[in-house]
């Protein structure tokens, strides 16, 4: 064989092996790109996953909430007469508590609670006793608004009470008492602030709040002054 056919051969297997080296990378480029994109697809189906779930959250909350509110609502008689409220001359009740000035005292005798209720509601104070929330003076027309928390001794056993049981709240600057009688029980999320509401038609309220076991809800307790 001559050296212009040698070299002719030569060439010749550069060329496959050229042709061949490239067929190999253009494959692996293939194959790379389709993982790619099915990392891609993978990576939207779970984006749109997440997008329904988070979509849905407050649907569900919302109907979680009117459904357990509509099963707990409960009608007041607007014919009953009020009863007046009642002194009371023998109870000692603290000026302060912890810095924390005392309003008076609540007493829910069906679960053995009778708590000082302080002025102020702050992580302090709610270690110490129950507090005003929101709402008027004590004792007084619109909705007081009590918080206390979940603990033994305080606000644990709320969830006992039942609609037409009874508590009474002992006003220290008046030295007088108002029995209260439940008439509503529900539950609802911390950003739902309904339960706060003053509009009582000129009627003494009392609205207890505490936590839910787990804290993601908050029981709550809507009296009105009792009547015979």
């Amino acid at each position: 064989m001559g050296k212009h056919s040698k070299g002719k051969y030569s060439s010749g297997k550069r060329s496959q092996r050229r042709s061949h080296g490239g067929k190999h990378a253009i494959e692996k480029k293939r194959r790379r790109s389709k993982g790619i994109i099915k990392k891609l697809m993978f990576i939207i189906i779970l984006v749109i996953l997440l997008i329904f779930v988070i979509a849905e959250i407050p649907i569900l909350t919302k109907n979680y909430t009117e459904e357990n509110i509509n099963n707990n609502n409960v009608t007041k008689d607007e014919e009953e007469i009020i009863l007046p409220p009642e002194e009371v001359t023998n109870k000692e009740i603290p000026d302060k508590i912890g810095g924390y000035d005392v309003l008076g005292v609540i007493v829910i005798d069906k679960i053995g609670i009778e708590q000082n209720i302080l002025s102020k509601t702050t992580d302090s104070s709610l270690s110490l006793a129950v507090t005003k929330f929101y709402g008027p003076q004590l004792n007084e027309q619109g909705n007081f608004c009590i918080a206390g928390h979940n603990y033994r001794g305080i606000f644990i056993d709320l969830k006992d009470l039942q609609e037409g049981d009874t508590f009474y709240i002992i006003d220290k600057a008046q030295s007088r008492s108002v029995t209260y009688k439940v008439y509503k029980k529900y539950t609802v999320y911390p950003t739902e602030l309904d339960c706060l509401s003053q509009s009582t038609n000129g009627k003494k309220e009392v609205t207890l709040i505490t936590c839910n076991p787990g804290g993601l809800t908050r029981l709550i307790i809507k009296a009105q002054e009792i009547k015979e």
